[in-house]
């Protein structure tokens, strides 16, 4: 099936003319002008700004081939879409492969290889961990070569992430976490003896560990990392895809992709944070400026969009807004809270109940307590971007403020039905790109292997800020859909690494945690808000963010 774009930026054919002349007259003692050489000498072209711009990229991307190049990662390269798919953790670039230490003891020797036969590696770690939680020391040798949360192969990523806690690794008062291109410190709470952060976008918040994460003592020097952070140059600059070509000590040769254009482009290694990157050059021909540059700008409009949509999805994981599920229900209640609420609400009641349990309208910060069935989720993120919210109970008028966008005002007979919003999306082409998948496409995720396959292989339908809704049978038989947003996506690949949505709480997960409650279920449709409404409905910061959103390491 086609794959609807957002734009479509075309491809032009280069031609650069250049010419000489020369001087057929006699050189008098005041000659004209024009007559500044001889009939044997050639006059050199003259080159614009452009043009040497892009001689001395060209010079510099025979340099860096020229250059020794970093070994990489062919075995992760090779998997990294579904590892990334799995675990959670942060899509960086390895120069190299992390190596394993030289004194590795017999039973972490043992485990090693036993992981390695084993056809299910997570499984056999849930077995293997039972004793080795206990020696912190044999989990360092096992899972942290040269420090770094690191594995290349899939069932085992997953469960790492899921598993392993900081305290199953190292038992000091604190450390550091190398996420990306941020040196977090952890230090345990003298309360719950838990790991917490010190700094960063979680601080007091429980630290877990993310694939990818290097992690030290805090006495530790922190030394060279291996890795480059590439997710921070895709949000500085604005690709969506990123094809490698070389890696050296000073530079990166890469294709980068801005919407349907690709450009060769060096990146610089930095000198003061050598995880970090920025474009050297770009090899462009005066004939495709025009169109790179309307990619680009395409590229930025799109991440100020999304930035809007990531800080009101945070908010939304941060004040932990509960699931539409009443504690005791008489049959089937799911999505009878949120009237009750709204009653509780508009009366100015502090609390409210239903089948004689309470419920509370405001957290202990006086932030509503709106519950959420998944489509909630999705209309309530458009709707708080655009500025639509109930107010807090902090001295303010109890009233739902409405910004440009309120899906009670749009003819939609039930916003709280995914199937519903989806035919609503049809019906209306000049807000939403709408995919249907075929049925041969409807891979259920209990075929794990064919449902990765399928996500890798048509990354670009899945793009951050779409809206997935999934539909298939539940553990109790009853068919039954449920809708999320792509949150991020894997730089490398493209592949939707993140998900974010309310199943119980608002949370940001991998595919592996959203899809294993219900794994007969299988991906039904593909919702893309388009980029003109949104800007419409949104306002837009006149700058975007320098960072990329928080992958938000808890929950899982």
């Amino acid at each position: 099936m086609a794959v609807n774009r957002w734009w479509v930026v075309p491809t032009l054919a280069s031609v650069i003319a250049a010419g000489g002349c020369s001087d057929d007259g006699v050189l008098g003692p005041n000659p004209p002008p024009t007559a500044s050489a001889s009939r044997h000498e050639s006059k050199a072209p003259q080159l614009t700004a452009a043009q040497k711009k892009l001689q001395a990229c060209r010079k510099l991307v025979a340099s860096v081939q020229a250059t020794p190049a970093l070994p990489g990662t062919t075995g992760l390269d090779e998997r990294r879409g579904e590892i990334l798919a799995r675990a959670k953790g942060e899509p960086v670039l390895f120069r190299r492969t992390p190596k394993l230490g030289p004194n590795e003891t017999k039973p972490v020797a043992r485990a090693r290889k036993l992981l390695a036969k084993s056809p299910n590696a997570g499984h056999t770690l849930v077995g293997l961990f039972r004793t080795l939680r206990y020696r912190p020391e044999q989990m360092r040798q096992l899972l942290l070569p040269e420090g770094y949360f690191y594995t290349e192969n899939p069932s085992l990523a997953a469960m790492m992430v899921h598993l392993v806690k900081l305290g199953h690794l190292y038992r000091d008062e604190e450390l550091w976490i190398h996420r990306g291109s941020q040196v977090l410190r952890v230090a345990r709470s003298k309360k719950t003896r838990r790991y917490e952060y010190k700094s960063g976008p979680e601080v007091g918040r429980p630290a877990r560990l993310m694939l990818f994460d290097r992690i030290g003592r805090a006495s530790d020097d922190l030394g060279p990392a291996l890795h480059f952070d590439v997710r921070r140059l895709a949000h500085q600059v604005g690709f969506d895809r990123m094809r490698l070509r070389r890696m050296t000590e000073r530079h990166v040769l890469a294709d980068l992709r801005y919407g349907g254009q690709w450009v060769r482009t060096v990146l610089k290694v930095d000198d003061g944070d050598r995880t970090r990157l920025s474009i050297a050059c770009e090899v462009v021909e005066e004939a495709d400026a025009a169109s790179v540059a309307f990619a680009k700008d395409l590229g930025v409009r799109r991440r100020r969009v999304l930035d809007a949509q990531h800080r009101v999805i945070i908010r939304q994981v941060e004040e932990a807004l509960p699931f539409d599920e009443p504690r005791t229900e008489e049959g089937q209640q799911d999505g009878n809270l949120r009237p009750a609420w709204i009653w509780a609400y508009n009366h100015g009641w502090d609390s409210y109940t239903f089948n004689d349990d309470p419920y509370r309208v405001f957290d202990a910060s006086g932030r509503p307590l709106l519950p959420q069935v998944c489509i909630d989720f999705v209309t309530d993120t458009l709707e708080r971007a655009s500025g639509t919210w109930w107010a807090p109970r902090s001295g303010a008028p109890r009233i739902r403020t409405k910004g440009r966008l309120d899906f009670d005002a749009l003819p939609i007979e039930n916003r709280r039905s995914v199937q519903v919003f989806v035919d609503f999306a049809w019906q209306h082409p000049q807000y939403f790109d709408v995919v249907d998948l075929r049925p041969e496409e409807r891979v259920p995720f209990i075929r794990r292997p064919d449902f990765y396959a399928h996500i890798t292989s048509h990354a670009d339908r899945y793009a951050p800020g779409d809206v997935i809704a999934i539909h298939g049978p539940r553990s109790d038989g009853e068919m039954h859909y449920h809708s999320f947003f792509v949150f991020d996506a894997d730089p490398i690949t493209g592949v939707p690494m993140l998900l974010a949505g309310n199943a119980g709480k608002p949370r940001i997960r991998t595919w592996e945690a959203v899809m294993r409650a219900a794994p007969r279920r299988s991906l039904r449709h593909r919702v893309r808000p388009r980029l003109e409404w949104l800007e419409s409905i949104i306002p837009i910061k006149p700058e975007a963010s320098s960072e990329p959103a928080p992958l938000q390491s808890a929950p899982i």
